[in-house]
């Protein structure tokens, strides 16, 4: 039987489009792919765009938006997800369906940003030959670690060993053509089946799709993308104060604006970065990173928006502060001032804010 649904919708078949995934109520990620999506008209040249797409199941959130809702039911959802409780299995069932929808669809996870004019990625994609996010790594390099030990049994299955192994893409991107159902067939079937006895691997989904597509060209998106995945908190922060400035009502002075929020996260100058590596030299280890992370928070540049976002770095530091002992915490943290064993920040108002900060972050984890 398929795993494949073909979706019930008013769209008409485009020459190309991009795809989105979002469900649920959480605003962080409908600020994200509206952000996303505001990227993409920033990067259109001569106002060429492909369709844009939202698989979702709450269409009114994108009311004004030059995009096409399809919405997915609560039914829907729950067979993508599949009887094993992998999430991420949604995500091969959205492409599976929505590849129906466009002669080349370049599907696009909500924390992307195009740096660039997104037509150009479709040249790239054709029968036979797909477009994905970045290689990642090999099988070889990674079928040792012990969170891959049970996959690595499952795919000995499949006659896959380190000597003949294949690549791994991150999917944040992954361009596909409307005859590549038989890919996503096989995807969804391996997923079902590596995680049939519980998972210790988020990304099976993405390894899934890796295999599947192990005997075709693959060219990668990062030049055209910045997929920030390991930067969340960051961005999150970022669009946050755009939205709440701006408001997400749709307009094309929005998509101006959207050019005003920077593309990477606020790290200080490099003549900064030196100074604070200079100010560390004597330290080592996890005190070198917590007395680098609350200075980089520290020297953010000045910009409006990298200030709403200095906070992050020192939460990249409290995170570290409570993986500690108590006793270490406290030698830390319950001092009357600025803690000898690191240096100081050269905004001395900060002193008191980064501290109150971290002594409240490890209260409330106790």
């Amino acid at each position: 039987m398929s795993c494949i649904d073909t979706l019930v919708t008013p769209v008409k078949k485009a020459r190309h489009q991009l795809l989105y995934l979002i469900y649920g109520n959480q605003d962080v990620y409908r600020r994200e792919a509206k952000f996303s999506i505001l990227t993409v008209l920033s990067q259109a040249k001569n106002g060429k765009r492909p369709a844009i797409r939202i698989l979702t199941d709450r269409p009114q959130d994108y009311e004004g938006w030059p995009v096409d809702t399809v919405l997915l039911d609560e039914a829907t959802l729950t067979r993508w997800q599949g009887q094993n409780g992998y999430h991420h299995r949604r995500k091969a069932c959205a492409i599976a369906a929505g590849m129906q929808l466009a002669e080349k669809t370049l599907f696009v996870d909500t924390d992307t940003l195009f740096t660039s004019d997104p037509n150009s990625l479709f040249k790239h994609i054709d029968v036979n030959q797909s477009v994905m996010d970045r290689f990642e790594y090999d099988w070889k390099d990674v079928f040792e670690r012990p969170d891959y030990l049970k996959l690595a049994r499952d795919l000995s299955v499949h006659g896959v060993s380190p000597q003949n192994g294949f690549k791994l893409y991150n999917s944040g991107l992954c361009g596909i053509t409307d005859r590549d159902s038989a890919l996503f067939e096989e995807s969804i079937r391996l997923i079902d089946e590596w995680t049939a006895d519980g998972f210790e691997i988020h990304t099976i989904e993405q390894i899934a799709l890796s295999y599947a597509m192990r005997e075709r060209p693959v060219v990668e998106a990062r030049k055209h993308v910045y997929h920030y995945f390991a930067e969340k908190r960051f961005f999150h922060a970022m669009q946050a104060f755009f939205f709440s400035q701006h408001g997400e009502k749709f307009s094309q002075r929005l998509v101006e604006l959207c050019t005003d929020v920077p593309r990477v996260k606020p790290f200080p100058s490099a003549w900064q970065r030196l100074k604070i590596k200079w100010k560390l030299r004597n330290q080592s280890g996890a005190m070198r990173k917590v007395g680098r992370d609350l200075l980089y928070g520290s020297a953010a540049p000045d910009h409006p928006y990298y200030s709403v976002c200095r906070h992050e770095w020192w939460e990249c530091a409290s995170r570290e502060i409570l993986r500690w002992d108590e006793s270490r915490q406290k030698k830390l943290l319950e001092q009357s001032r600025w803690p000898k064993q690191l240096p100081r920040p050269d905004k001395p108002e900060d002193e008191k804010v980064i501290m109150n900060y971290l002594k409240k972050r490890v209260e409330a984890a106790r």
